[in-house]
């Protein structure tokens, strides 16, 4: 599920990880390398071109994306704040008032994303791109609806075609996210292979075309559809080699297939280049399957050991952890903490999730039902949610409504998880033989 944060891990965001655990970065230098080196020479050689300060933060921000290295967040921070301290009053301070706004929305403060993003915009530029962030805080913060007319704003009729293209790269993979989050889900991966098409027509930077297929992956899993999320993980890997979030995806598909050592070597290669607590815990699940809690102890302790490291990861990665403690009951009490917490500035549907499924686990049932209604709210059509929705309405007594959210998990993906998926087919399978016993069996969905 951690992975699951389609709302948070739209394109403009980025993944920061302790610099102590990144992956070894490569001495080849690509186009993002020489973007950095480029602009780091101009404000040697210009030290007031509030420009060239604004450009190279935006490159540490892309770097950012492709590594996982909060070192290059911090740079980007910098130099952003030396192109405001030149200019921050005229039109042109607006794309580095957005990039400050990406930066907020890195470190989950998604208020401050929003303010920024709305300074850029009151600078009246005639640039649209700052809508994209303003939807971004919006859909996190879970405004929906909001986040939606953000987005449809994401357009310039006196713009070129490339730039309209690019628009509509912005606006249609934020749209498929949300119509995901609505249950509208083959609008949703319509759009997204929109998306993608447009990445790739106009030649976007590779690790952005790898995010748009490895997006599509996401979509297309989350509907059972392992052999396109394959197809489309694997594009992913073709446009960006070791793209770690592909390499993560596949490792899901592998698990579902049933290729469980395959998902275990996916997932390493995924932690080597970026260490990210979702993975550490579906690898240790994995283990686990195959009877191996020496190697899954290990990765459990690495989960805690990334959430822990560092500021940043403990502002990002509190949902993670709380799913975590919840998912594996342990740190109950710290569970329900770090998800009440993280529900005071994320209120999308996964954090609602979350937070349900640690209630569940502390035994707050009633609470968790309120709280999984709110994730269900907009119509969300998720194996893991309805999963969660099942087992508390089991434990509430309600046989029929557990039911029917067990049935509907299992028919939407029948391999969701590698451990849940069989409990929710043991628990369904208990209930109606406990109906036949008693002899008050209600039709199944």
């Amino acid at each position: 599920m951690i992975q699951r944060r389609v709302a948070s891990v739209l394109l403009l965001c980025l993944v920061a990880c302790s610099a102590p655990l990144r992956a070894q970065r490569s001495t080849e230098h690509n186009p993002t390398d020489q973007a950095i080196q480029s602009h780091e020479l101009r404000v040697k050689m210009y030290p007031q071109d509030f420009a060239a300060y604004d450009g190279l933060g935006g490159a540490y921000l892309q770097k950012g994306r492709e590594t996982g290295d909060a070192d290059y967040y911090e740079r980007a921070k910098v130099a952003l704040r030396k192109s405001l301290d030149l200019q921050s009053s005229d039109f042109a301070a607006s794309s580095a008032m957005t990039h400050m706004a990406i930066a907020c929305m890195a470190e989950h403060r998604f208020a401050e994303a929003l303010a920024w993003a709305q300074k850029a915009l009151a600078l009246g530029s005639g640039d649209p791109s700052p809508w994209a962030i303003v939807g971004d805080a919006l859909a996190d913060m879970g405004d929906y609806d909001a986040a939606a007319e953000a987005y449809a704003r994401l357009q310039n009729p006196l713009a070129s075609q490339e730039e309209k293209l690019g628009l509509s790269f912005e606006r249609d993979s934020r749209l498929s996210s949300l119509e995901l989050v609505a249950g509208h889900t083959e609008k949703a991966i319509e759009l997204m292979r929109s998306a993608a098409r447009t990445a790739i027509e106009t030649h976007m930077t590779a690790e952005n075309i790898a995010w748009s297929e490895y997006q599509l992956g996401e979509e297309l899993f989350q509907v059972g559809d392992y052999a396109a999320a394959e197809k489309a993980h694997l594009a992913a890997l073709d446009q960006y080699p070791s793209y770690y979030r592909a390499l993560g995806g596949l490792a899901k598909v592998r698990a579902a297939q049933g290729k469980l050592d395959d998902a275990v070597e996916y997932y390493k290669r995924a932690l080597a280049v970026v260490p990210f607590p979702e993975y550490a815990a579906a690898l240790g699940d994995l283990y686990q399957k195959l009877q191996q809690p020496d190697q899954a102890q290990k990765e459990y302790e690495l989960v805690e050991f990334i959430g822990h490291l560092s500021q940043v990861n403990r502002e990002i990665h509190n949902r993670d952890l709380a799913f975590f403690y919840a998912d594996h009951d342990i740190k109950l009490d710290q569970s329900l903490a770090l998800a009440r917490s993280e529900l005071d500035i994320r209120r999308d549907i996964y954090t609602w999730d979350v937070l349900a499924w640690s209630l569940f686990k502390n035994g707050k049932l009633q609470e968790a039902a309120d709280a999984i209604s709110h994730a269900l709210q907009p119509g969300t059509v998720d194996a893991q949610i309805f999963f969660h929705a099942g087992m508390i309405y089991e434990r509430l007594g309600d046989v029929s409504v557990a039911k029917t959210f067990l049935h509907r998990a299992l028919n939407l993906s029948p391999q969701f998880h590698v451990q849940h998926a069989e409990t929710a087919r043991v628990t369904l399978a208990g209930l109606e033989a406990l109906e036949a016993q008693t002899g008050t069996a209600t039709p199944s969905q």
